[in-house]
């Protein structure tokens, strides 16, 4: 586990950027956000290739960048690695001796850094194609190199740009089964909310240049601060009025909020959440609306259905469930939501001209 605490701003050109956060027990951490949010200059400010210009960074608890103090750890001395998306792998290198390069670069002689990197090239199941040049790799073989690579080096912590940006479903799953194995503190920039929720613990998002929400996956999934992470974790996303515990759609649905709020609000819920019926659900207590299936889409045990109502929607349920309904295209049916399943974003108010 490696502790991170980071309190501080840059600026690169004219972008100015404000970080603040602490890690603690977190070994998987997952940066998000929209281009040009900051993701990788926090990466490269954690690595140590941009330097603060106020504040203070530590790694577990040494101090890495402190500008008051002219305190500053250069990149070689932090004992972590960054590997950016390209993967970067040397191209006049075999995979072995590519493996073995950061061996080579302690001295230690072609013989000697071979042997070394032997079991890494078995973790990684890269010992058939060893004598390999990358030039005859796929995309997936390339990206476990560069992987393997990277962990030959021993870092507290590895930072991933992206690393299955460019890679198909297959080259995908190869390494994302390979960093679920890994013991070395992750943290990882994707714009992938698969990727995310399957090899993170914890969340740190960003937008405007600023980290605007930090927690752990399920607090952050769970009540997102804005529209953008509702959308990137694929939450359904509804836009309405709020009055006290009431809520109306643009189209007039209501329902009821688990707390009181008032304005103009947006509310989103995970697909998860919502229950099908084939006749309207009884309970008060429970929010219901009538929707059409438009979609249908089966994924390995669940089935992702779109509803098409007075608003907008995707319902995800199991396949059991799925064949107990009898759902087809054009159904009618029915769907409910707990108003504690409900996560409310308030929206401004357009600004007066």
């Amino acid at each position: 586990m490696t502790q991170i605490f980071l309190s501080g701003t840059t600026k690169l050109g004219v972008e100015e950027f404000d970080y603040s956060f602490e890690t603690n027990s977190s070994k998987r951490i997952a940066v998000v956000g929209p281009n040009g949010s900051g993701k990788t200059t926090l990466l490269r400010l954690i690595a140590g290739h941009e330097r603060l210009r106020s504040g203070l960074l530590k790694i577990n608890g040494n101090v890495y960048d402190e500008p008051t103090s002219g305190n500053f750890t250069p990149p070689h001395q932090r004992k972590l690695t960054l590997q950016h998306q390209d993967g970067s792998i040397f191209p006049h290198l075999t995979v072995e001796d590519n493996v073995a390069f950061p061996y080579r670069s302690k001295k230690k002689s072609k013989r000697k850094a071979r042997a070394l990197a032997h079991k890494t090239l078995e973790a990684f199941d890269l010992l058939q194609i060893k004598d390999k040049y990358p030039n005859h790799l796929s995309g997936g073989q390339i990206a476990r190199v560069s992987l393997a690579r990277s962990l030959t080096k021993q870092p507290r912590l590895l930072m991933l740009d992206e690393p299955t940006a460019a890679l198909d479903v297959a080259s995908v799953r190869q390494v994302h089964q390979t960093l679920e194995s890994l013991k070395t503190s992750l943290l990882l920039v994707s714009h992938d909310p698969i990727e995310v929720l399957k090899l993170s613990d914890t969340i740190i998002a960003l937008e405007g240049n600023k980290i605007i929400q930090f927690g752990t996956l399920k607090s952050v999934t769970s009540k997102p601060a804005t529209q953008w992470l509702s959308k990137f974790f694929d939450l359904n996303l509804v836009s309405g009025t709020a009055s006290g515990l009431e809520f109306k759609t643009g189209c007039g649905e209501i329902f009821h909020l688990p707390q009181n709020y008032s304005g103009n609000v947006e509310v989103s819920f995970p697909s998860s959440a919502i229950s099908l019926h084939l006749s309207p659900p009884s309970g008060s207590f429970r929010n219901k609306w009538k929707a059409t299936v438009t979609s249908l889409d089966k994924q390995d045990k669940l089935v992702r259905i779109k509803l098409v109502g007075a608003f907008d929607c995707y319902a995800t349920i199991t396949v059991p469930t799925f064949n107990e309904l009898e759902i087809a295209l054009g159904n009618t049916i029915w769907a409910s939501i707990k108003a504690t399943e409900l996560n409310v974003l308030q929206k401004p108010n357009p600004a007066k001209t």
